[in-house]
């Protein structure tokens, strides 16, 4: 009975062939790579979280327009028309001497119009003036969030762009494992079948050669899902994507001092800015509130004019034209008396609503310091991570080679072998992740300190292999 597990291999196979086929990888190396830049620049034009924070940033600015605009002279103008149709008869008159008869008719019809204009003029009223300031700093927290959100979506492309790497190179070395993993395989079969290695070096072999057949057809679905989270945010498929060049600099944060990061994220991300100018805002209706309790004082001007025809109060056979017309120049000061308590309880809602502000931003202050440093320890982390690695790839490497030259002469067993080939693809799929997460991170530490900018996109897309 033959143990090569042929027709189970080439099943096998088939499935993962057609698994890649089915997501639509066999079409990953394609004539015309992207680079960093050219995918971010297809983001820019069709990220749609981008595209809101852009829409609020355009919504605040014109609340505060709108609230100007009520402190500004207010201009109206009216016309109105109006025709009225009837009769009156007097049938007694009252005199000294009684009552006399008398039927007189008179006819009430008669035609008008009003034609008006007007102007009025805020002098006094705290609350409209203070709505305007907190319009203002609505405003400014827009554009800030909008900030936030361009800062965002540089960080977003650059780690779903290395994401995507590392997917594509564990598939690399996935297959690459396979391959291996395969050839052992067939040495096990040849050796057992002339009687120099033992049916247990054969099942050995066949388990890890299926479980290295499986790996890479996961590490082709994580390929899918990946570009997919990509497209997302570029609104495209993304086609085969310029890796990382093998030179990485290693370079620590400047200033290298953690605590200098910190404030300069205090002092510039955008997204802690953007709560300080609610809180600003939040401060500002609280005067609103308390400013219904007070007088407000307002000027206004207008002319009138009320041309009128018919005969109201005439004879049948008699008809009159007259027209009034005038300008009116007065102050207008309206004072809150009592308003069922609504007033004071808006003032206590605008307290709370402050107050809450105010621990929204007391929270963002210490996220803000803790991601700066995380951030930056993960760089100084991740540069001692990319050199371990490395180096642990060199001796993995060094130990395969080792391993496969003392199966040959039997000083080693499969088993062993099968433990250096494993560890020396997972030692270069470590160095791969650290490799692109070092470049990431130098990233994340900007965009925590608020920093972050096209340029420093430009400057990682500079290390790509072209």
């Amino acid at each position: 009975m033959s143990l090569r597990p042929a027709s189970r291999r080439l099943a096998v196979r088939a499935c993962a062939l057609a698994v890649v086929a089915a997501l639509g990888l066999t079409g990953v190396t394609t004539a015309h790579a992207e680079d960093l830049m050219a995918v971010y620049r297809q983001a820019v034009q069709a990220d749609p979280i981008v595209k809101q924070a852009e829409a609020q940033n355009r919504i605040g600015h014109e609340g505060m327009v709108q609230s100007r605009a009520v402190l500004l002279p207010q201009i109206g103008g009216s016309v109105s028309y109006g025709y009225s149709h009837g009769t009156h008869v007097d049938s007694t008159i009252q005199t000294p001497n009684g009552p006399v008869l008398d039927n007189n008719f008179n006819y009430t019809g008669g035609s008008s119009r009003t034609e008006s204009v007007g102007l009025q003029q805020v002098l006094f009223d705290l609350g409209k003036f203070a709505q305007l300031k907190a319009s203002k700093a609505n405003a400014a927290s827009s554009q800030a969030q909008y900030t936030a959100a361009e800062q965002d979506l540089i960080l977003r492309v650059a780690q779903a762009y290395f994401t995507v790497l590392t997917d594509e190179q564990n598939v690399t070395f996935a297959q690459a494992n396979e391959k291996a993993l395969q050839k052992q395989l067939d040495q096990a079969q040849a050796k057992y079948h002339v009687g120099f290695a033992p049916i247990t070096d054969v099942v050995d072999a066949k388990a890890q050669h299926e479980t290295a057949v499986a790996q890479v057809i996961t590490a082709e679905n994580a390929v899918f899902n990946d570009r997919q989270a990509l497209a997302q945010i570029t609104g495209a498929p993304v086609k085969s994507l310029d890796p990382l060049s093998d030179t990485l600099p290693m370079q620590a944060p400047q200033p290298d001092n953690m605590e200098s990061w910190v404030q300069v994220a205090l002092a510039s991300n955008p997204s802690l800015q953007a709560q300080r100018d609610l809180v600003q805002s939040a401060q500002s209706n609280v005067t609103v509130a308390r400013a219904g309790h007070l007088p407000t004082l307002n000027a206004s001007v207008s002319y009138a004019r009320n041309p009128a025809w018919g005969g109201a109060g005439l004879p049948s056979n008699v008809r009159a034209n007259s027209r009034d017309q005038g300008t009116t120049v007065g102050i207008v000061l309206d004072v809150p008396l009592f308003s069922g308590g609504a007033t004071q309880s808006g003032v206590r809602e605008a307290i709370a609503r402050r107050d809450q502000a105010h621990d929204v931003l007391e929270q963002d202050r210490r996220t803000v310091i803790s991601n700066t440093r995380s951030a930056f320890n993960a760089i100084k982390a991740g540069i001692s991570s990319v050199k371990a690695q490395k180096a642990a790839v060199e001796s993995a490497k060094i130990a395969l080679d080792g391993t496969e030259a003392g199966y040959k002469i039997g000083t080693q067993t499969i088993v062993n072998l099968l433990i250096a080939q494993e560890n020396y693809f997972q030692a270069q799929s470590a160095y791969s992740q650290a490799r692109h997460a070092l470049v990431v991170n130098q990233l994340n530490l900007k965009f925590a300190a608020g920093t972050l900018s096209v340029q420093d996109l430009a400057a990682v897309n500079a290390l790509l292999q072209k």
